[in-house]
């Protein structure tokens, strides 16, 4: 069994940060993407620049409920990789930041990964000594690692059945040329960025307004982010989320968001998210209000 590896090293910028005063989650998927071209080289990918390691799934776990233990301005943090698993075309990824001012983990990213042929688009098998290279960095997940949460949603994820259940208009836009990557696909920082688009249109419409935040001294955080890629985001192309939330329980919320090709009605990518409210002043994780919940309730997404 081999070693994690550094793959990258930076800190955080003030522009980085969002209200919270926190690293904005735009830039931990800037960071986790980073993490990929860094273990291409390792596996020998380099020498072949027709084969890409390319996104089909992350998950992004922060490490705190109690505390919110996200990373702030001028703090210098490292990332450190390795892989779980490695078929002949697949590869899973994990990655840990550590906070270096606070000796702490702020968040882990567990990526599944397709190495494709950027000719004609389709799966291709690792070359030549990639699986012996692999071995140096291939480790056990952590023991301590979470389990998945995972919500119930139905087979079909197309615009038809958001607007079946309901589901709220919380993002719409236009995929920008400078948010794509090098293959012209939209870039896994911007994809996040449109998903926290979406976070304050959906809290205004259960009622977490920013005048309830201020009124009872609350931030709120992501503690979980589970990404699907059925396509991909290209740019020129229109985006249309629909979202929902599905549950309010002790000192987490369920919500969901689906982004869709509104030209052809498809889900491109699905997120699940479990959050969690902090006290601004104490920065612990609290338990849901009451009144807030009674005001969230009706807008349960159930399926």
């Amino acid at each position: 069994m081999g070693a994690m590896t550094p793959t990258v090293r930076a800190n955080v910028k003030a522009w980085e940060c969002d209200v919270m005063e926190h690293m904005n989650v735009q830039y931990y998927l800037a960071r986790s993407t980073e993490t990929i071209g860094q273990l291409q080289v390792m596996l020998g990918l380099s020498a072949h620049p027709r084969l890409a390691l390319i996104h089909q799934a992350e998950r992004v776990l922060f490490m705190s409920l109690l505390f919110i233990k996200r990373m702030r301005n001028g703090e210098s943090y490292t990332v450190y990789s390795g892989i779980l698993s490695m078929t002949d075309d697949t590869l899973t990824t994990f990655s840990e930041i550590n906070n270096l001012d606070n000796e702490t983990i702020a968040a882990r990213f567990i990526i599944d990964l397709q190495l494709t042929d950027l000719d004609s688009g389709q799966a291709a098998s690792f070359p030549k000594g990639a699986h012996l290279a692999a071995q140096a960095i291939t480790i056990e997940p952590p023991t301590n690692l979470r389990a998945k949460q995972t919500l119930p949603q139905p087979q079909q994820h197309n615009l038809s059945t958001a607007e079946h259940y309901g589901l709220f208009d919380t993002a719409r836009g236009t995929i920008e040329p400078w948010e794509c990557d090098a293959r012209g696909n939209l870039h896994p920082r911007f994809f996040m960025s449109r998903c926290s688009d979406t976070v304050t249109h959906l809290q205004r419409h259960y009622g977490l307004t920013p005048d309830y935040r201020k009124e009872h001294g609350l931030g709120s955080a992501a503690l979980e982010y589970n990404i699907e890629f059925q396509q991909n985001f290209r740019a020129g192309d229109v985006l249309i989320t629909k979202s929902g939330l599905r549950e309010m329980h002790g000192k987490t919320q369920q919500f969901f968001h689906w982004f869709i090709n509104a030209a052809t009605g498809e889900t491109v990518a699905t997120v699940e998210t479990t959050g969690t409210l902090f006290d601004f002043e104490t920065r612990k994780s609290v338990p849901m209000p009451d009144d807030l919940r009674a005001l969230a309730e009706p807008h349960f997404v159930k399926f």
